[in-house]
């Protein structure tokens, strides 16, 4: 199952994809807009958002793919890794 992360500190990437790994998905990290980012996100399992790192053209264009192809999306406000770990729960089936 694979995941996306968009907004985040680049210098807490690797512990964002350990994070991830440790609960068994696969991490697809953007700390910035990419070209064709639609393209990259229409394949992902659930997109988490940090709010507070993350620009607003990005969320608009991250919401449309997930309104699209019907991923969940997880938001929180901090970019720490407990936060992250909080919003990945929720994409862990029951």
């Amino acid at each position: 199952m694979s995941i996306a992360i968009l907004g985040g500190l680049d210098r807490l990437k690797r512990n964002y994809e350990k994070t991830g790994e440790n609960l068994g998905f696969e991490v697809k990290f953007f700390s910035q807009r990419v070209p064709s980012m639609s393209k990259r996100l229409s394949g992902v399992h659930g997109i988490v958002l940090f709010t507070d790192t993350i620009s607003h053209p990005m969320v608009k264009e991250a919401m449309n793919v997930a309104k699209r192809f019907n991923i969940p999306v997880g938001r929180t406000r901090t970019s720490s890794v407990s936060s992250l770990k909080k919003c990945l729960d929720l994409f862990i089936p029951a």
